[in-house]
């Protein structure tokens, strides 16, 4: 693997083959424990690949490292459905009222998955099911539901990964970084690290 990186406690290398760094490990994700019937932190990392200007995923799971990448249109699509939870959001939370209704699909460039230190599994593309869901008539969260992943190498390999909730505050994060103004200054950002650290050989 190209790198090693320390995020949130956990030592992962990248699985995408591009000049992919680091974009942001700050938005936290839950998923829901069937045992304890409570939803508990994930880790996350999102990477961006300057070259090839796609995001990639990682989830930490208990047992997997599981990630998917989106080109940037499929980023937009995925900010127009962040966009309409917002939405739905303020309607619901103003008359009281719960919901849970797909919001829409957004499609994947690839899926990748992991069991501890082992080696990458590579899969095809996948639609997500982005899903708004009530706690109660106050909270509402934005669920991300994935389908199996399935290796593209191995018809034998095939992952289901953990369903995902976000609530306002989180999902609002994750909006804001898939934009391009976002993604812009944090390429300019690195442009100006990288002259810096160049200064030090």
């Amino acid at each position: 693997m190209r790198y090693m990186l320390l995020v949130i406690g956990l030592v992962v290398s990248g699985a995408s083959f591009g000049e992919a760094i680091q974009y942001t490990s700050e938005i936290t994700p839950k998923y829901f424990n069937d045992v304890w019937k409570k939803q508990y932190d994930m880790a996350t990392r999102i990477d961006y690949d300057l070259e090839r200007k796609i995001f990639d995923f990682y989830i930490k799971e208990n047992l997997y490292l599981t990630g998917f990448t989106i080109t940037r249109d499929q980023a937009n699509s995925l900010i127009e459905a962040i966009d309409k939870y917002k939405e739905w959001n303020l309607k619901a939370s103003s008359k009281k009222v719960m919901l849970e209704k797909e919001i829409s699909k957004v499609n994947t460039y690839q899926t990748f998955w992991k069991v501890g230190n082992g080696d990458w599994n590579f899969g095809y593309g996948v639609s997500l099911s982005v899903i708004f869901f009530s706690q109660s008539d106050e909270i509402h969260q934005l669920v991300v539901s994935f389908p199996k992943f399935k290796n593209k190498y191995n018809e034998y390999s095939s992952h289901n990964p953990e369903t995902i909730y976000l609530g306002y505050k989180e999902a609002m994060k994750l909006r804001d970084a898939l934009t391009e103004k976002a993604v812009l200054g944090f390429i300019e950002k690195s442009k100006k690290q990288a002259l810096i650290e160049s200064e030090f050989n």
